[in-house]
């Protein structure tokens, strides 16, 4: 008696499927153990779910990035494989077995993900449907995998406000940001404002940015002192919109090179338009301390 009670627990726990020489095997968290977390800061935003004998579902929110979703297996790697993932009504609905959307999770290791309608996955999240990702690595094996959504809209609704208050690029976006002048000008075009916006919210959330560089440049074409005279100018008028902005006017260092450092030719009317440019880069400590200073915060 008690082999025959062992065996139908460890089916239940690992419920299997067996159709024309094919084993589909399902993972789905017991509702009563489901949960779903959030983490989140300026920098990042997540929200995962634990699925026994698996892994793990994401969905996460970086600056200047789309939504991705992610499954991640303990055990599972596949390498440029793709699996299909979709939104069905959870087996309490009693809804059409119709899926809601769906889109496609592109494996590399140990994590598949997709950014495609990933907006849809988040909504039906808050509505209390099912995730289900469907894995066919071959060798007569499906794997089935689901989430719970059990008391999910509380979570959907603090990562909705922490993708509000996301800054607006990543590190990667404003560690250098080039901003072109018209030929004999020193004025800055208002299509940089978002980008100055942008660099000014990093510093000031980012403790380990220590200093700002701002280079100025000009075109070779007219009188050499002239163009000296442009770049400063237009290097002074950079660090002024950033002044008031809120970045501190003793983290930035301005230097102005004239027509040194081209970037393009002074040959073509484009060259000298990407010549006549001003240069903001930040300045990290590291990037390590940068990274421990955001886990931190969460």
């Amino acid at each position: 008696m008690k082999k025959i009670i062992l065996i139908t627990i460890i089916a239940f726990i690992f419920p299997l499927k067996s159709y024309a020489g094919v084993i589909e095997n399902k993972y789905q968290t017991k509702m009563e153990k489901s949960s779903w977390e959030f983490s989140g800061n300026i920098f990042h935003c997540e929200i995962s779910h634990q699925v026994d004998g698996f892994g793990d579902f994401m969905l996460t929110a970086t600056p200047g990035d789309e939504l991705f979703i992610s499954l991640t297996a303990d055990w599972l790697s596949l390498r440029d494989h793709a699996s299909e993932i979709i939104i069905e009504s959870s087996s309490w609905q009693q809804q059409n077995n119709a899926a809601f959307a769906q889109s496609e999770l592109n494996w590399q290791g140990h994590t598949a993900k997709t950014s495609r309608n990933s907006a849809a996955f988040l909504e039906a999240l808050e509505q209390g449907l099912t995730w289900q990702v469907n894995i066919d690595p071959g060798k007569n094996i499906k794997y089935k995998v689901n989430s719970s959504p059990v008391s999910t809209r509380a979570i959907v609704r603090e990562f909705r406000l922490c993708k509000q208050n996301l800054l607006p690029k990543p590190f990667s976006y404003v560690r250098r940001v080039d901003m072109q002048f018209n030929s004999n000008s020193t004025h800055l075009s208002p299509e940089y404002e978002q980008d100055l916006i942008a660099i000014a919210r990093y510093i000031a959330a980012d403790d380990n940015v220590t200093e700002v560089l701002i280079d100025g440049h000009a075109d070779a074409s007219g009188d050499h002192f002239v163009n000296l005279q442009l770049s400063k100018e237009r290097a002074y008028e950079v660090q002024a919109r950033l002044i008031e902005l809120g970045v501190p006017n003793t983290m930035i260092q301005v230097r102005h090179h004239g027509t040194r450092n081209p970037i393009a030719s002074n040959n073509s009317a484009q060259g000298r338009e990407l010549n006549r440019r001003v240069m903001v880069r930040l300045v990290k400590t590291n990037n390590l301390t940068a990274l421990k200073t955001q886990k931190a915060s969460r």
